[in-house]
């Protein structure tokens, strides 16, 4: 798990946009996950959301980066599929002692995991990204992600699978 060392934006989970083009970004904590056969994933929490990034043998097949304040970017869908990639989202709204509880269970269910990234941000304990790899091998890769938002009351998931050999392009 990371601490993070940057101001909590007061984000909404209706802001987040979401794009499949390659987007530059720096990470405020990731971690590249090897699958095997040339094939990493790179989970990357950034300042307002997240990126996930699929290569072999270091060449990109896949950016995935689900954010605020991407201008050329469309909402988040609740659901797109295209090629060998599919994305499934959905936003819970609940109270502050619920939104605190799923947080803390969150957090406890990936901590110490090596296919995941869990970030808190400053300024309040349930304000965290997280990402983890589910289910995935050379032929499918999927992973789920969290992004809590204590000051709406809000947690936005996402799950996504993406098979490399149905199509690079997306």
């Amino acid at each position: 798990m990371t601490l993070l060392d940057v101001p909590f934006a007061d984000v909404r989970g209706d802001t987040l946009r979401w794009t499949l083009a390659p987007t530059p970004c720096t990470p405020l904590a990731s971690r590249t996950v090897d699958l095997g056969s040339g094939l990493t994933v790179t989970l990357s929490v950034l300042g307002a959301s997240h990126q996930v990034v699929v290569r072999r043998h270091d060449h990109p097949l896949l950016h995935e980066t689900i954010a605020c304040g991407i201008a050329e970017a469309a909402p988040l869908p609740e659901a797109h599929a295209a090629g060998g990639y599919r994305l499934v989202s959905h936003v819970e709204e609940m109270g502050p002692e619920e939104l605190a509880a799923q947080a803390s269970r969150l957090v406890e269910r990936l901590s110490g995991r090596t296919d995941a990234v869990v970030a808190h941000f400053p300024g309040d304990p349930h304000a965290v990204t997280a990402l983890a790899l589910d289910r995935s091998d050379a032929r499918q890769i999927v992973w789920n992600t969290w992004h809590t938002y204590p000051q709406t009351g809000e947690i936005v998931a996402t799950t996504t699978s993406y098979r490399p050999e149905e199509g690079t392009s997306v």
